[in-house]
């Protein structure tokens, strides 16, 4: 008979202990339990991940994720009902980890044009450091998980729209969509980096500030200082 979770609990803590703290024992046990399965879980995106990235999200049978990531078939499903839930998610971690590292908080008290020069040298690093994030992105972008109805907002889009919403009001950019503003922002960013990953150019960093200066100079309300 399968027990609901408030009667495991029930079982675990001893009588005089269910107004107090687990014991250190039990604590220690469920500790490593969440550590095994975080690492499971992330051995099972990351294998998705690499996969799509070198056959695309139609060419990635499960079996073959199982095999890279050292688990069994079955054990994806305890993580993840299907193939589609483990995208899902490696979309939002990704998207996750473009926010980070191109409004990361540690940039917040300088100033907008700051932050977008620090933000795009990150980002575009992070795309060169994590290639099959940049191939995966892209991908998704262009395929029905995107349009889907109950697709989740974007968390690099959420931090996106809110960053040039605050340049926009304080007159340092153009009053424009911030969906203009991401076609020239983003499509430079995923541009250079392919280009660097492919070996057409490789980057310096201050090739790449000299791109961000451009991309600001042209995005900027007229008669901002373009200098960093």
């Amino acid at each position: 008979m399968n027990l609901r979770t408030n009667e495991i609990k029930e079982r675990l803590i001893p009588a005089n202990q269910k107004c107090d703290r687990i014991s250190p024992y039990l604590a220690n046990r469920m500790n490593v339990q969440s550590e095994e399965i975080s690492a499971k879980k992330a051995a099972i995106m990351q294998s998705m991940l690499e996969l799509i990235g070198e056959n695309g999200f139609h060419g990635v049978p499960m079996s073959q994720v199982a095999k890279n990531a050292g688990v069994a078939a079955g054990t994806i499903y305890h993580y993840f009902e299907s193939k589609d839930a483990i995208i899902r998610e490696l979309s939002i971690y990704i998207r996750q980890q473009m926010a980070d590292a191109m409004f990361g908080s540690e940039h917040e008290g300088k100033d907008l044009k700051t932050r977008f020069f620090v933000g795009w040298l990150r980002i575009c690093g992070y795309f060169i450091n994590n290639p099959h994030a940049l191939t995966f992105i892209e991908q998704y972008n262009s395929s029905p998980y995107s349009k889907r109805a109950c697709e989740p907002v974007s968390p690099f889009k959420e931090r996106f729209d809110a960053f040039f919403q605050i340049a926009r009001e304080q007159g340092i950019v153009k009053n424009v969509s911030s969906n203009l503003i991401a076609s020239i922002v983003f499509g430079c960013i995923t541009t250079t980096a392919k280009f660097h990953l492919n070996g057409k150019h490789d980057y310096t960093e201050t090739e790449l500030t000299k791109i961000a200066d451009i991309i600001w100079d042209g995005i900027r309300t007229p008669g901002e200082v373009t200098q960093v």
